[in-house]
Parts: C-alpha cells; sequence; structure tokens
C-alpha cells in the first residue's frame, strides 16, 4: 500500500513539473534555408522574430545558428548527446515556471536528400505569446 502510494505521488509530481507543450511544428530544412517563426507578445503588442539554420554536418553534430531580437547564437546538435536548444521567449513574470520558451530538436539527418529534420516546440503554460510559422526561406 505504501509503495502504491509513492508511486503515485512520484507520477503525479512528475507530470505536473513536466513541461507541457502548447504547439508543435515540423521543419525540415537544407543547408543554408532558414526556418522562420514570428512570436507575438499578447501583452505588449510586440512581434519578435526567431530564425535558425543548419550550416555543417559532419559525424552526426550539425552546426545550427540562431537568431532572436538581433541576438545570435550557435549550438552543434548530437543526434546522440545533445539534441535540441531551448529560446527563452520571454522573461518571468510571477516565477521562472511562467517562461514561455521554445524548444528545437534535432531529429535526424537524411543523407541522401542532405537536409536536417527539425521539431519545434512551444512552451507557454500562461499563454502569453502567439507564434506564426512562416514557411521555410533561402538565406539572404
Amino acid at each position: 500500500m505504501v509503495k502504491a502510494f509513492c508511486l503515485a505521488w512520484v507520477l503525479l509530481v512528475s507530470l505536473e513539473a513536466a513541461p507541457a507543450w502548447r504547439e508543435t511544428k515540423n521543419f525540415i530544412l537544407k543547408k543554408d534555408e532558414v526556418a522562420k517563426i514570428v512570436i507575438k507578445t499578447i501583452s505588449p503588442k510586440l512581434e519578435r522574430v526567431f530564425f535558425w539554420r543548419w550550416t555543417l554536418y559532419t559525424d552526426k553534430k550539425l552546426v545550427v545558428h540562431e537568431k532572436f531580437d538581433r541576438v545570435v547564437g550557435q549550438h552543434i546538435l548530437d543526434l546522440d548527446i545533445h539534441q535540441a536548444f531551448r529560446k527563452r521567449l520571454l522573461g518571468a513574470v510571477k516565477s521562472e515556471q511562467d517562461v514561455p520558451y521554445g524548444l528545437v530538436v534535432f531529429k535526424k539527418f537524411d543523407d541522401v536528400n542532405k537536409t536536417a529534420q527539425f521539431d519545434f516546440f512551444l512552451i507557454d503554460r500562461e499563454n502569453r505569446v502567439e507564434v506564426d510559422y512562416v514557411s521555410k526561406e533561402p538565406k539572404k
């Protein structure tokens, strides 16, 4: 009985703590194709753009460049170890748990077509942002 209660409590706590994504979108990008996502804040009304693209794939590692609010970054995503990066979309209001963020996950690389597959997850518990997914575009 005690074991069942402990197991139920652990499951309940882990489900509460696990981030539940609100939206997901799949992207398949060729080298230097840009994924573009428009982030619209509800209050105040602002539009911000999040871009990412990949430039090199070797030894199961993918070099990804991202830009959000004129701040650029570079990530090396590995299919075996580090497959994702997280982008904070807004600041905290009450606590760090209400911060909306996007999670870009490198799913696989197609050697035949030379394309990388990504999933974008929007985690936003407080519904503070809206997202428009712009189709991929060539690098400018």
